[in-house]
């Protein structure tokens, strides 16, 4: 249990840091989703590519992808308000049954939502970085790409997180118990890797889904 809630300190580490620490964390994501998306491209097309290209050229379509990602966040506000009315209602009625059915008709119908819509927006992101995009045109493509197959694109990327939290889980717990100085830095190299493995995994289901048109 100790391991547990040092493993949630850990999760939720970033919402609960300073404000310019949250900021910078923000911009050195968007940076690196930028360059990983960039090389997948690269690498896929057969392209020779290096370091400084990766971080000159990936960095062109910033502000077309900021706004995508601002129409990703606004998406995510059903899940985000249900989250906090979920939280009122769980200090209203304590852990009531009554308290316990609330929070499933609030929570599922909004998770819902914002899953749905994610569903296409997130693929935007690899759209958007193409060249001369514009990010409601690179919107109204993902659209139009996941038409018709939502259902199984939503199972992938509900996988995601279920799998890359099993995955972070299993490798801290043990350091937590057992190796504590390695907790920090284990976790932080992970944290790279779970943006590299995330962009990788939609992006080679973005390129299924291109390839099945």
């Amino acid at each position: 249990s100790d391991a547990l809630r040092g493993f949630g300190s850990l999760l939720g580490g970033g919402a609960s840091g300073s404000q310019s620490s949250s900021v910078l964390q923000s911009l050195l994501i968007i940076m690196e989703s930028l360059v990983v998306i960039w090389v997948l491209r690269q690498l896929l097309a057969g392209n020779k590519l290096s370091v400084k290209e990766a971080y000159y050229k990936s960095m062109t379509p910033l502000v077309p992808f900021l706004l995508v990602v601002f129409v990703i966040i606004i998406q995510l506000l059903p899940i985000t308000l249900g989250s906090g009315v979920v939280a009122l209602v769980s200090s209203a009625l304590a852990s009531s049954s009554l308290a316990t059915f609330i929070m499933i008709l609030v929570i599922l119908p909004l998770f819902g939502w914002s899953i749905y819509m994610l569903s296409s927006s997130i693929f935007g992101l690899y759209i958007v970085t193409l060249p001369d995009m514009q990010p409601r045109q690179a919107l109204r493509s993902a659209k139009k790409l996941v038409n018709l197959r939502r259902l199984k694109i939503i199972r992938r990327i509900i996988f995601l997180p279920i799998f890359i939290l099993v995955v972070m889980a299993v490798t801290m717990l043990p350091l937590i118990l057992f190796v504590h100085p390695l907790v920090a830095p284990i976790f932080y190299l992970l944290s790279i890797l779970v943006v590299l493995f995330g962009h990788s995994y939609l992006y080679t289901l973005f390129i299924g889904l291109l390839d099945a048109q």
